[in-house]
């Protein structure tokens, strides 16, 4: 990521936290975190991730968030399980997420929520005292920080994203194919790999390659098996396998279907013009 990239994040996160007092995070598309403003947990949170099991209930929140927030593809607001306010919204770049932005350790009312209270019992009174630390931020100043969120999200980090070097979506459906011809390609795979969901492959395919999946990995799988028979001396049965074809009568009978002659007669024809 660029330098100035990254300043300029840092510093949109710093002017969020300065207008609205709320931690901010932005991750990639996997999770992973790439900067956060203030640089630094709540006093309240930091208490709770000292313990490995609290902490382990911190990051399933998080993971439980993100997943629901891909599945939606929309913000996504919810309690966490020490009864504080988080919300996720996702960035989206040529229709797909390609990170998620999230504010959180948010207290909604100066009385602890019943999930805080009941850590604060079994805690004791360190956390008590972090709890009284946290801003209370009302309803209404929590609802308008949500939508600026989504503004950030949809603009000015958008914009920021995008030069993050995030290939065309096109180019990198061919590159995850290509990579794999040898392979069980399926719809599931790719929409795991690019974090599409199976409608959105579907669009893609249509819409950059006019084809179905199956359509466009099965001539993927032909043009390569046309370029080894080209170029390589490799026997029909391995070429076969090398294109995820491994049956070879299937591979002959596809073939001869797509190109109107065998594959034996394809190769003897390109080498007789050598």
């Amino acid at each position: 990521m660029k330098k100035e990239t990254a300043s300029a994040l840092q510093a949109l996160l710093r002017d969020f936290y300065n207008l609205t007092g709320i931690k901010t995070c932005l991750f990639d598309a996997d999770g992973n975190e790439l900067f956060y403003y203030p640089p630094m947990h709540s006093r309240f949170c930091a208490l709770l991730r000292e313990d490995s099991e609290m902490d382990a209930r911190c990051k399933k929140c998080d993971k439980d968030g993100f997943d629901l927030c891909r599945k939606t593809r929309t913000q996504h607001t919810y309690i966490c399980h020490a009864g504080l306010r988080e919300c996720i919204s996702p960035i989206l770049f040529e229709n797909r997420i390609v990170g998620f932005i999230m504010i959180g350790q948010i207290c909604e009312a100066s009385t602890p929520s019943k999930e805080s209270a009941a850590l604060i019992a079994s805690v004791g009174q360190p956390l008590a005292e972090a709890y009284g630390e946290l801003s209370s931020i009302p309803a209404e100043k929590l609802s308008s920080a949500f939508r600026i969120l989504d503004a950030c999200a949809g603009y000015e980090l958008l914009r920021a994203v995008s030069s993050f070097n995030v290939p065309r979506i096109d180019r990198e459906l061919e590159k995850i194919v290509q990579e794999n011809l040898s392979g069980a390609l399926s719809v599931p795979f790719l929409c795991s790999r690019l974090h599409l969901s199976h409608n959105e492959i579907y669009t893609v395919c249509k819409e950059y390659f006019a084809s179905t999946p199956a359509e466009y990995i099965k001539s993927s799988r032909l043009a390569h098996a046309k370029q080894l028979l080209r170029e390589s001396n490799l026997p029909i049965c391995e070429i076969a396998v090398r294109c995820g074809i491994p049956d070879y009568n299937y591979f002959s009978k596809i073939f001869k279907s797509a190109f109107s002659e065998s594959p034996t007669a394809y190769r003897r024809r390109h080498r007789t013009k050598e």
